[in-house]
């Protein structure tokens, strides 16, 4: 299977720790969450939301196909849980993913369409570029013009095309090396896991618990890769109304401090949340 290269900082990881909505949940087998100890600098850093002027947003080609981009060529990105409406990427999510910001109305270039363009107002007064009601991000870690790699990091952010629509694939579950053995991951080859207290294929992790366990989402039915058994997929819908990802009749999630493939960091915490194997069954052993 093929795997993206691991980012060399912790940024990434402490950010991702940002990427659910917050809310009160007592009973969730969560730890606290990891801080972040050293980074090395990104590669654009927030040079997003130091805007001069009018933002201008552009079409460009991409290994993703054409997509949104900045006056720099920088590709630009969707967060899911904004849900088309304000921005929820604050603190160190916003490290990793900057906002793109504008003074003045934004400028269409290049294939946009001046018509989805919009803004919307952040905590602290700047203006947010959106795009058909999204608001717009660059990924900290595309090093050049052209870069994507933060196209579904943690199924949840995701290129545009000039339609406004999110380049979302339907998820993909395969079998990848771990020190745990051959465990679940997602198409990134990063490890999935399961939660106890999840019965009958449907999810009981809601509020503060998804700081830590991001659901493995999808946008049409998910796909077997390397390893995984069609049969064994499935998906079960959210209260907030988006899917996630079933194998065995068990909800999927991501664990936020896993900074990439082969990870398990989240194995065995609090005793209830577990990889799975191939065949559907938790792998309930010690990291």
């Amino acid at each position: 299977m093929t795997r993206t290269r691991l980012f060399p900082t912790a940024v990434l990881a402490t950010a991702l720790l940002s990427v659910a909505a917050c809310g009160g949940d007592s009973d969730t087998g969560t730890e606290s969450t990891p801080k972040a100890s050293s980074a090395s600098s990104p590669a654009s850093s927030s040079a997003s939301g130091s805007a001069a002027g009018a933002a201008e947003i552009k079409v460009a080609s991409t290994s993703k196909g054409s997509v949104l981009t900045d006056d720099q060529g920088r590709v630009l990105y969707m967060f899911t849980p904004d849900k088309q409406g304000d921005s929820v990427c604050y603190d160190e999510c916003a490290t990793a993913w900057p906002p793109t910001l504008t003074t003045g109305d934004p400028k269409a270039r290049d294939g946009a369409d001046a018509s989805l363009l919009g803004t919307t107002t952040r905590k602290d007064g700047s203006t947010q570029v959106t795009y058909n009601k999204y608001p717009l991000y660059t990924f900290a870690f595309d090093a050049k013009p052209g870069d994507v790699n933060g196209q579904a990091v943690k199924s949840i952010w995701w290129v545009l095309n000039a339609a406004g629509e999110p380049q979302e694939d339907p998820a993909k579950v395969a079998v990848g090396d771990t020190s745990l053995g051959k465990v679940l991951t997602d198409v990134r080859g990063e490890t999935v896991y399961m939660f106890t207290s999840d019965k009958n294929g449907t999810s009981v992790c809601t509020g503060d618990c998804l700081k830590s366990w991001p659901p493995l989402l999808t946008t049409g039915d998910p796909t077997a890769g390397t390893g995984a058994q069609a049969s064994l997929l499935g998906t079960t819908k959210r209260d907030d109304g988006s899917t996630q990802v079933t194998y065995n009749k068990l909800p999927l999630y991501f664990f936020a401090a896993d900074q990439g493939p082969g990870d398990v960091k989240g194995q065995a915490v609090k005793n209830v949340w577990y990889v799975v194997n191939g065949v559907g069954a938790p792998v309930k052993k010690a990291q």
